[in-house]
């Protein structure tokens, strides 16, 4: 008896202890989050908040997300970085989809070589990535003096498309391994090509891998600001980065707290919509830790 007493006990403080752990963390961070959001209803004269209860102090206002909407630029930049994300997600999905279904049930020469390359390619960083982009911007540098006109908005989405193709292609890939290849072969005995069976078969089959290949797509096009500054392309990140610390040098806190919470909001938007899909790749293998 007191022996189950005890072990009851015992049970009963580690659950306090890890409910308490727990939302120690939860608030560790959420904290940043919430210190954004206090610093965009500060009255914006160039005041950086220390202490969430300066507030008070302060007082609250909206002015700074009224002050973004009722700048022109802030639209044309919030429609560039939509049509880019939108294109984006398309090129990836006209591309990746075939790629992977290729690699997931044809044997070809230098298929296994490449499929490592890819891996290298989606896996390394830091100095390799900073390379990556200085060659990139020589390449269409080079574009640029033979006449193709690259500082503008529409070579974004192929860049950006083309960077996400090494990393999803593995992942769609191993959702497709879990597919059964009697949906192909019924297909194909049915006289289907192989761009029906991809696009009109296994794509709706594959709604799931879908969803992350459009997920992954929307935030890296979204969320990426680097590429389109040096491009001269007024997307939603590179406004932020011009009004709030960039060369138009306003140094404005608590406009730059207000645009970086409507940046962030589509992709959590887009990320709790993609949720349950999410999962069930997670079971189906296209998502692995």
């Amino acid at each position: 008896m007191g022996v189950e007493m005890g072990f009851s006990i015992g049970k009963t403080v580690l659950k306090i202890f890890a409910t308490v752990m727990g939302f120690t963390i939860l608030f560790v961070m959420l904290y940043p989050v919430l210190f954004i959001i206090i610093q965009s209803i500060t009255p914006e004269k160039g005041i950086i908040l220390t202490s969430l209860t300066q507030v008070f102090e302060y007082g609250v206002t909206f002015e700074n997300y009224l002050r973004a909407f009722q700048d022109p630029l802030f639209y044309s930049a919030l429609v560039n970085s939509a049509v880019i994300s939108f294109l984006t997600i398309v090129i990836s999905i006209v591309v990746i989809t075939p790629a992977a279904y290729s690699f997931s049930r044809f044997k070809f020469f230098g298929r296994d070589t490449l499929l490592y390359v890819y891996l290298i390619l989606s896996q390394v960083g830091g100095g390799f990535g900073i390379i990556a982009v200085i060659a990139l911007f020589m390449f269409l540098v080079i574009l640029n003096s033979w006449g193709i006109p690259i500082f503008n908005m529409w070579v974004l989405p192929f860049i950006y498309a083309s960077g996400a193709v090494p990393f999803q292609t593995w992942l769609i890939k191993t959702y497709f391994d879990n597919l059964p290849k009697e949906l192909d072969e019924a297909a194909f005995m049915d006289g289907a090509s192989w761009s029906q069976i991809v696009f009109k078969i296994v794509l709706p089959a594959s709604r799931s891998a879908m969803v992350i290949i459009t997920l992954f797509s929307f935030m890296g096009a979204w969320g990426e600001f680097f590429v389109a500054n040096l491009l001269r392309v007024q997307t939603l990140g590179a406004y932020i980065f011009q009004t709030a610390i960039g060369p138009r040098g306003e140094q404005a806190p608590s406009l730059f707290a207000s645009l970086a919470l409507i940046y962030a909001i589509p992709v959590i938007l887009v990320y709790i919509f993609a949720q349950r899909y999410i999962g069930e790749a997670y079971r189906m293998g296209a998502v692995k830790g």
